[in-house]
């Protein structure tokens, strides 16, 4: 069976990443099924949902261990972020996401159950490229989906369109494709100059992207048109960075309309691309699209806004201090019962301010147009360790057996302070803490599960001596 997809990579692997075991449940309701795709920081895996019907679901893992200290924040909340966009979005070229929750220091996302392959797996199996009829059927539903997400408000742009991203279901005679991995999707910000993280693929990714100014539509359209020009060339985009040969150079087949339209997409200037993923589908096609989400908003975008226009407009809903919020380490038993951080809020409206779980509080919990700074609160009292589990082979099995009562270990709470403007726009600040035991608990915990692990020993050693002594087989 093929991957649905494949799992971040980053070269290395820590202990503990994706070794769940067939039959294992998580959050007293998905029972693993297999393993089905590993990376550097997490795992993809097939389960059961026993509260429906034993209904397959794939559930997503990232393991915090697994990712370096300085990025830890950025990803943990990257992959938070990529569950509450799916959760809240409809449409048939979107993966759904049910349900998240973390054990642990390893967090999960719960979603619907695609087999099928990549179109880069596809493509790499290929020795001609793709006719333009296959590109096109394929590009509708591309341009569809894309369309939806830049018409949502505020417009959530995709920024990572590449074959990798993008998977064929497997057996279904429309040939539906899937987006897959929304981690470093952004909102567009109007009025706003420059993404405050860059991401992107090399290749694929449009020259704003590397951080000159704000990626808006036009970056996804440049990336679909990078992407379709491969399909219909096998060419590598990455090959030449921003360089696209004329496709009927490289394909003679291809038409001179799609020739065109793709050449306009990946035009360095993003005013000289298709404005929108409508316009690009016409200029693909020759056709209007029908898709029914456009009655409710096609999105209009202006070039770059310069200093002036920009200084008119109404603050958007900026956190202006940082993009995380972390309380680092909290030792259990020390210390105060409650630590204070503060954040500054520029808003151009009132704002009232909300926490995601009762160990958070914030004061004052709302601010007027000129905004101000807020304390976030968080309350020590309620937090505490878990257990330590190991996973493994026999012997890190049969000792997590006791460690799972004996030695505690680090846990991560993660929630959420979230922003209300009066005109119904909502922004959100992850807030995280690990809470670790105190060393001599962990020693403590240790101890116990040697003495134990030893005792155990010695009565397995009598035990089988004993029977060899009366097998005849050794004398005592």
């Amino acid at each position: 069976m093929q991957a649905p997809w494949t799992a971040a990579s980053g070269g290395w692997l820590k202990p503990g990443t994706g070794d769940l075991l067939p039959m294992q449940i998580l959050s007293n309701r998905y029972m693993v099924m297999e393993k089905i795709a590993e990376g550097g920081m997490g795992a993809i895996y097939q389960a059961q949902d026993r509260r429906l019907q034993a209904r397959v679901v794939a559930i997503k893992e990232m393991n915090a261990l697994a990712i370096p200290e300085t990025e830890r924040q950025r990803v943990l909340a990257s992959f938070a972020q990529e569950a509450e966009l799916l959760a809240r979005l409809d449409h048939p070229n979107l993966v759904r996401v049910t349900d998240r929750f973390q054990e642990g220091e390893r967090h999960y996302m719960v979603m619907e159950f695609i087999e099928g392959e990549t179109l880069e797996t596809i493509m790499e199996a290929r020795t001609a490229p793709f006719t333009e009829g296959e590109v096109l059927a394929w590009a509708e539903q591309l341009c569809d989906v894309l369309a939806y997400l830049h018409n949502q408000d505020p417009p959530i742009i995709y920024r990572d369109i590449k074959p990798s991203n993008i998977m064929l279901v497997a057996g279904d005679p429309d040939n539906t494709l899937k987006l897959i991995d929304f981690g470093i999707a952004r909102f567009y910000k109007p009025g706003k100059r420059k993404d405050t993280i860059q991401f992107g693929t090399e290749g694929y990714a449009p020259p704003e992207q590397y951080g000159q100014t704000q990626t808006d539509e036009r970056a996804d359209v440049f990336a679909l048109g990078a992407m379709l020009h491969q399909m219909l060339t096998l060419r590598d985009p990455s090959s030449e960075l921003w360089n696209f040969p004329p496709l009927r150079k490289l394909s003679p087949a291809v038409g001179k309309r799609v020739e065109a339209a793709i050449a306009k997409a990946v035009a360095m200037k993003k005013e000289s691309r298709h404005q929108n993923m409508a316009a690009m589908w016409e200029a693909l096609s020759g056709r209007k699209p029908s898709w029914t989400h456009l009655s409710v908003r096609l999105v209009s975008l202006p070039g770059d806004v310069d200093l002036a226009a920009e200084a008119a407009m109404p603050s958007e809903a900026i956190v202006s201090t940082r993009s995380a919020l972390s309380f680092d380490r909290v030792i259990t038993g020390q210390g105060p019962s409650e630590l204070r951080r503060e954040i500054e809020i520029t808003y151009g409206c009132e704002v009232s301010v909300t926490t995601g779980a009762p160990w958070l509080e914030v004061v004052p919990d709302r601010l007027d147009a000129q905004g101000g700074k807020v304390a976030v609160v968080l309350k020590t009292e309620g937090l505490c360790t878990e257990r330590l589990r190991l996973r493994g082979g026999l012997i890190k099995r049969w000792a997590g057996l006791h460690t799972a009562r004996l030695v505690p270990a680090a846990r991560e709470y993660q929630s959420f302070i979230a922003f209300h403007q009066s005109g119904g726009l909502r922004e959100e600040q992850q807030v995280s803490v690990v809470v670790s035991p105190d060393p001599w608990q962990v020693g403590a915990g240790w101890v116990l599960t040697v003495v134990a692990m030893l005792v155990e020993l010695s009565v397995v050693v009598g035990i089988t001596l004993v029977f060899l002594a009366n097998a005849g087989v050794i004398y005592l």
